[in-house]
């Protein structure tokens, strides 16, 4: 089980983030956020008009909250951890994320594991370097998805069925795999169409 915070970036994409939030209850990684980074989702949903207004999105602020109750590291947790990881910051905005993956490190929150992903698109505010010294590894989304389908093909394609059964478009493999390629995951889902047609994953 891999320990994950994932930027609002990352999260934005619905069928990236329904993804995460399967792959999560099926036990392959453990998603985290803070109200930070779901404050800074929110702005961007309304703002792109994928949410008419702070009302619709705060109520789904609060369905991600519900389906994932362990998911949130306490804003104030995250605050005292600034100071550890202003060094590795290029951009002053994005701290609070990594500041939120330190968290999980300096809480001891999964002891058997020494590293903690940070999932974002937006790599070039982070030192990937210095972040990784202190056990934060930054990664981009298609990355970590397409790593983990190539090390748990069969996890990630009951998760990808899973989120597909939830949605009441009812779309077929093919329709939601080019949602997730529209979110950017153009690589994983190029891997999991694939693995399909060779008859090597259910999705």
């Amino acid at each position: 089980m891999i320990p994950v915070v994932a930027d609002a970036d990352t999260l934005f994409g619905a069928t990236t983030r329904g993804l995460l939030i399967h792959l999560d209850y099926r036990g392959l990684i453990r998603l985290h956020w803070s109200s930070l980074i779901l404050e800074e989702l929110s702005r961007a949903l309304v703002e792109t008009g994928r949410k008419p207004d702070a009302k619709a999105a705060a109520r789904h602020e609060q369905l991600m909250r519900a389906a994932l109750p362990h998911a949130e590291v306490p804003v104030t947790t995250v605050q005292k951890q600034f100071q550890a990881v202003s060094a590795g910051m290029r951009s002053a905005k994005d701290m609070h994320v990594a500041a939120c993956a330190h968290a999980l490190i300096a809480g001891r929150y999964y002891p058997q594991s020494k590293v903690v992903s940070l999932v974002t698109n937006n790599t070039r505010d982070f030192g990937v370097r210095r972040l990784a010294a202190v056990g934060i590894e930054v990664t981009r989304p298609d990355a970590f998805l397409l790593d983990l389908f190539q090390r748990e093909p069969d996890g990630v394609a009951a998760a990808f069925a899973a989120l597909r059964a939830t949605l009441r478009s009812e779309p077929s493999a093919e329709r939601l795999l080019d949602r997730l390629c529209a979110d950017g995951q153009a690589r994983t889902a190029a891997a999991m169409r694939t693995a399909s047609r060779q008859g090597r994953a259910t999705l």
